[in-house]
Formats: structure tokens, C-alpha cells, sequence
């Protein structure tokens, strides 16, 4: 009798422990987890916050850095920089680059308005680059009301110029 009292007493501290250590287990994890995140958020951070200095000093190469940091990260800096670097390459007049990162960009982000302005910016370039076909077939899958009416504009006035062609 005193045997089976001492093994449940055993079993009792025994599933104690378990609990306990599964729990600790567990919160020590998540907070690795998050100190991980934080650590790699700073450092897209920082490495950011670099990319705006560089700005500023205007160095040489800045374009290839920002290049570098928009294929290597996929977070909101990440498409900052791809749309800074398509408004680039859109001012230097290389109209397929700046094509190709704003497509990229569309597949980073989530944001609805984002992705409109994206876009957007995607049909002025293909109004640009004379490319009428692929401007009104982004224009087509547009479907949001609030931003319908820029694009109608736009595609009013790409049909004015496939006339006049």
C-alpha cells in the first residue's frame, strides 16, 4: 500500500516536472525566436538607415548597393528601394529595368494601395516606353474603385494615342 501511495506521489512530481520544463522549453523558445527577429529586423534597419546616408553623401555607387539590398531582403525596405531604384532607372531612360524591379516589387508586397501605386507606376512606364498593349492589360486587372479612376485616365489617354498612330 505504501509502495503504490509512493509511486503516484512519483508519477504526480514526475508530470509536475514535464509540465514545467515543457512550458519553460516552450517560453524560451519564443523569446529566442523573437530576439532572432529583432536582430535580423535591425539589421535591415541599419542597413537601410545606410543606404539613406549613402543618399545623402550621393555616392558612386549607390545604385548597385540598393540593387544588392533589394535581392537580398524581402520586407517594406526592400520595396522602398525597388521603388526608388525603378524611379532611377526610369530617369536615366532604361525602361526594362525599371520594369523588371517594379514587377519584383509586386511580388514582395501585400499591401493593397502598394500595389496599386506599383502599378501605376507600371503603366506610365509602358505609356513611356510605347508599349500600349501590356499598360491596358494591367489596367484591366485593376478592380478597386478608390483607384479606378487614375487608371481610366490613363486609359483614355493610351487610347487617344493608339489612334493617333
Amino acid at each position: 500500500m505504501k509502495k503504490n501511495k509512493f509511486m503516484i506521489f512519483l508519477k504526480k512530481y514526475f508530470y509536475l516536472f514535464f509540465c514545467v520544463g515543457l512550458f519553460s522549453l516552450s517560453i524560451c523558445t519564443i523569446v529566442m525566436g523573437r530576439n532572432y527577429k529583432l536582430k535580423n529586423n535591425n539589421k535591415n534597419i541599419e542597413e537601410f538607415k545606410e543606404i539613406a546616408d549613402n543618399l545623402q553623401k550621393k555616392k558612386v555607387d549607390l545604385i548597385s548597393t540598393k540593387q544588392k539590398f533589394f535581392n537580398n531582403n524581402k520586407n517594406i525596405y526592400s520595396i522602398l528601394v525597388g521603388i526608388n531604384l525603378s524611379k532611377q532607372f526610369f530617369s536615366q531612360k532604361k525602361y526594362t529595368q525599371a520594369i523588371n524591379i517594379l514587377k519584383k516589387t509586386l511580388f514582395i508586397t501585400q499591401e493593397e494601395n502598394l500595389i496599386l501605386y506599383i502599378k501605376l507606376n507600371l503603366v506610365k512606364i509602358y505609356v513611356k516606353k510605347k508599349d500600349f498593349s501590356s499598360a491596358l492589360d494591367i489596367i484591366r486587372t485593376v478592380n478597386n474603385s478608390e483607384w479606378n479612376d487614375f487608371f481610366q485616365q490613363y486609359k483614355k489617354f493610351i487610347l487617344l494615342k493608339k489612334r493617333s498612330q
